[in-house]
């Protein structure tokens, strides 16, 4: 029984949701912001006095209309409107202009908002950022450490000694040089690493990071730079839910951290078995984000997205699309060679 919960597909319209303790329908139905009739119809089959942990239901998802310009948001554990403003490069202003019944002190799990989109034009490869009192082109190319020439070439139309407080202009993202890696298994510096935690995390020494590095110097490491890890067998897992939208990471064994994740619509679904992953790549940019983890089944992968509000929906060609500041995360953690499992 719970194994037919677990494996069923929910119909356009609705999202997966596990029981958990305490839930009833009312209150499920409540915090998603439909009726337990709509419930009941989108799951002929449940017996509402007889809910378990673990069972999984399809929830129908609320209707909400968003202004031209706007797209809908899903509220997730741990959301702030300052932390959504952040992820959509937009503001908390703009986020209570687009949804002005909002209480931001009372987000809820499930919550439906309208997240206003950058109307930046940008193209793949930059970010928009908006002047501040004070900015020259000069200064945000040292605050992003870019050169200035790449600053002036992304934005051709900007006059520099007529910039205004509020124009959008387009940041170029800085190309970290991958070097030479016969492991296709790459590792991006973050603040406080060094080649032994860096070492520990991947189960190899020191001296073969240096080895497959040549001219690295260990007491100079900086964030972003690239670098190659030595071969070894990964110490590591992921486990892929398709019906929950969650990639989770484990460790020896142990869960490490779980992600909310996009996987493939019903026309082009995500494979379900056991792959490896084969080769890692830095800024694929477009539709792939900031970081690729090629899997063992041609043209799959686990990857970032430029479309996080796809996050915990089937909507991807069959790759699995998380977040980009959790692609980075993870892709620092696993190995070429990390076993994948997808049910």
């Amino acid at each position: 029984m719970m194994n037919r919960y677990f494996s069923r597909q929910c119909p356009s319209g609705t999202a997966a949701y596990t029981i958990r303790a305490g839930d009833t329908l009312y209150l499920i139905a409540q915090r998603f912001n439909t009726t337990v009739q709509a419930i009941l119809a989108a799951n002929p089959s449940i017996v509402p006095e007889r809910l378990y942990i673990g069972q999984v239901i399809c929830v129908p998802q609320a209707q909400t209309t968003c202004p031209v310009g706007s797209t809908t948001y899903v509220i997730r554990s741990g959301d702030t409107l300052a932390a959504i403003a952040r992820r959509f490069n937009t503001t908390v202003q703009a986020l209570l202009a687009a949804n002005p019944g909002i209480v931001p002190e009372r987000l809820y799990i499930g919550q439906v908002i309208c997240v206003p989109q950058p109307a930046s034009g940008c193209p793949i490869g930059t970010s928009p950022y908006e002047i501040k009192a004070g900015d020259t082109l000069a200064n945000i190319a040292a605050r992003f450490n870019i050169p200035l020439r790449d600053l002036l070439n992304a934005n051709p139309g900007v006059v520099p000694e007529r910039l205004y407080i509020g124009q959008v202009i387009c940041i170029p993202q800085p190309k970290a040089e991958e070097p030479s890696c016969p492991t296709l298994n790459f590792y991006v510096i973050r603040r406080g690493d060094t080649l032994a935690t860096i070492a520990g995390i991947f189960n190899v020494t020191v001296q073969q990071i240096i080895n497959v590095n040549p001219g690295i110097n260990p007491y100079a490491l900086y964030v972003d730079q690239v670098i190659c890890i030595p071969a070894s067998p990964s110490p590591t897992r992921i486990v892929i839910s398709i019906a929950t939208k969650t990639l989770s990471l484990y460790r020896e064994g142990r869960l490490v951290r779980s992600y909310p994740v996009a996987t493939g619509k019903p026309t082009t679904p995500t494979p379900r078995g056991t792959f490896t992953i084969v080769n890692k790549q830095i800024n694929p940019g477009g539709p792939f984000g900031t970081r690729w983890m090629g899997l063992s089944k041609p043209h799959y992968g686990i990857h970032g997205t430029n479309n996080p509000a796809s996050i915990g929906t089937a909507a991807s060609n069959g790759c699995v699309r998380m977040y980009n500041e959790d692609v980075n995360v993870l892709f620092n953690q696993v190995a070429v060679g990390t076993v994948v499992n997808i049910y």
